[in-house]
């Protein structure tokens, strides 16, 4: 992130949690970062990498997608924004530097660049709000009256200061927004969890993250197996856990004689419940018996 960005957001008092009164809501989503892929083959390349039918994005429009490995396992989520020749990549920091070094070994003698604009570009969250989308202001997937603003760490700041000035609105921390995310199913990974799941044992084909007719990509040929023949054994669900210790992404689940049913794809603390999202084998579902491998064994319900 920008040092200025870093430090506007220092003086701001972010709430680590939702409120719970559909009040306006905003947040530095400082746990994503911006992969900008650009370059007159960039379309053709990203059609052959991702999930996603990159040919029908429509500009400023952003749509969930996945990028695969050559067995099918999800490397990253992502949400894609098009402008025009250029695709903004948005996925979390901690996956970003591997994403584009993996990328950059097909890119061969194509005209494609690959930039990391995260020092450049600052992400915000606003949810509960009807706005019309503009420059720099877009649509977030999958959240009903919620938006994205991209922008510079002046722009950021300026915008932030407009939207206080003009509305009632609560500012919530990045991790407090990672519970909306759950909410809405959206699977954010992490180095524990990548390469753990195909798109489908994260839900991406229900959340139109995938394209089944748009040709060939890394990874297409097990994706599409598994939709067609219906072999995915693991889904993925919300859950909850009374506890407000710190968990993190790729902790095991475990049942009561501790067998691995699961693992935890994201983590959110809201009024000491923690919010999750869980991807289990499917014989666990009914389990009535589900825990966290950690220290204290905490038990999870799913929703």
């Amino acid at each position: 992130m920008h040092a200025d960005w870093i430090d506007y957001l220092a003086t701001q008092k972010l709430l680590s949690f939702v409120p719970t009164d559909k009040q306006a809501i905003l947040a530095p989503l400082t746990h994503l970062g911006i992969l900008t892929v650009s370059g007159k083959d960039a379309a053709d390349f990203l059609q052959g990498q991702t999930t996603c039918d990159i040919k029908a994005l429509l500009d400023a429009q952003p749509v969930l997608g996945a990028y695969c490995n050559a067995k099918g396992r999800t490397i990253s989520s992502f949400i894609i924004i098009r402008h025009q020749d250029s695709f903004q990549l948005i996925l979390t920091h901690e996956l970003l530097e591997s994403v584009r070094k993996k990328l950059q070994m097909y890119v061969l003698r194509s005209d494609v660049k690959m930039t990391d604009h995260s020092d450049d570009l600052c992400i915000s969250g606003i949810a509960n709000i009807k706005l019309n989308p503009q420059e720099l202001l877009y649509p977030y997937p999958q959240l009903e009256n919620s938006f994205l603003f991209i922008g510079a760490p002046e722009q950021s700041r300026l915008f932030w200061l407009e939207l206080s000035q003009q509305l009632d609105i609560s500012l919530i921390s990045s991790s407090a927004w990672l519970g909306l995310d759950i909410q809405a199913g959206i699977p954010w990974l992490y180095t524990r969890t990548s390469e753990e799941f195909v798109p489908q044992m994260l839900n991406l084909d229900k959340l139109g993250a995938i394209s089944f007719e748009k040709g060939c990509y890394t990874g297409q040929e097990i994706v599409a197996r598994t939709h067609y023949l219906g072999k995915n054994k693991r889904t993925m669900y919300q859950a909850r856990c009374a506890t407000a210790a710190e968990i993190s992404p790729g902790c095991s689940v475990t049942d009561n004689e501790s067998k691995v049913r699961g693992m935890v794809v994201l983590v959110a603390v809201q009024d000491n419940i923690t919010q999750l999202l869980v991807v289990l084998h499917d014989q666990a579902v009914n389990d009535v018996n589900l825990q966290l491998a950690n220290q204290s064994c905490d038990k999870i319900t799913l929703n």
